[in-house]
This record gives C-alpha cells, structure tokens and sequence, in this order.
C-alpha cells in the first residue's frame, strides 16, 4: 500500500520537505497530497469532521498520524536514522518556520481542534470509509 502524506502546500518548508521526501522515496511508496487540495480536504472530513485542525497528516495501511507522530513514521518509513530525533524536533521546527514565514494558520491537528487530548496519541484507526476512499 502507498503512504499518502498530505502537507501544507502554501509553505515553502513543507514543499521542500514534500520534495525531500519524493526523492528519498527510492521504493516508490508516497503519495504527496496538498492540505489544501479537494482530495485532501474529503479524506480530513471523512476521517476526522470538520474540525480536524491543520498540520501533517500521514495516511497508512490502517491508520492515520499526524504532527510529530506522522513526522516519525515517515522517517521510518524512508529507512533513515533519527526517527526518535524526529519526533521530537518537529514541533520546535514548526514554531520556528510558522514564525520565520509569519504563517496565519495555527498547526494543530485533531487535539488541537478539540477532537482529542493533547496527551492522546497523535495517531488513530483508519475508519472504514476513509480506507475504501484510499483503495479508489
């Protein structure tokens, strides 16, 4: 099955990490998708309402991460070293360019949205619709 991240493509640090990630992917398993796409925005509803709050968002086999979370399992999934540093470099990295690049948008996912507890994990079960959505 093919991973489907779906980035901020308004930012230039995200598409460069989009670009990264395309060409780190000698196995050919992503998918890169722009948060702010019509397809992006369907399988956010479909998994999570409409209030599903705004950051990376990585769509597995049978389950979807985002933020730091989906930040380390895509290096995992890359087969690079450092996922643990991943997780926890992310939110500083994110503070940083949102203020660097003055983004309006606050990145937060589905526990910011008030969805879930911050302390939750930043992962979750695929629900059946979205899986049928990603295998058409």
């Amino acid at each position: 099955m093919k991973l489907l991240l779906i980035y901020d493509g308004t930012c230039a640090y995200c598409r460069g990490f989009a670009r990264l990630v395309r060409a780190l992917d000698l196995r050919k398993r992503f998918v890169l998708l722009p948060f702010e796409s019509e397809q992006a925005q369907k399988l956010l509803r479909a998994q999570f309402g409409k209030d599903f709050g705004f950051a990376m968002f990585l769509f597995e086999e049978d389950s979807v991460s985002w933020g730091s979370e989906a930040a380390k399992r895509i290096v995992q999934a890359l087969s690079l070293p450092g996922s643990s540093v991943a997780f926890w470099l992310y939110p500083k990295i994110v503070q940083i360019v949102s203020w660097l690049t003055r983004r309006p948008k606050r990145v937060c996912g589905p526990d910011c949205a008030g969805l879930r507890k911050a302390s939750q994990t930043q992962s979750l079960p695929l629900k059946s619709e979205v899986c049928r959505m990603l295998k058409s």
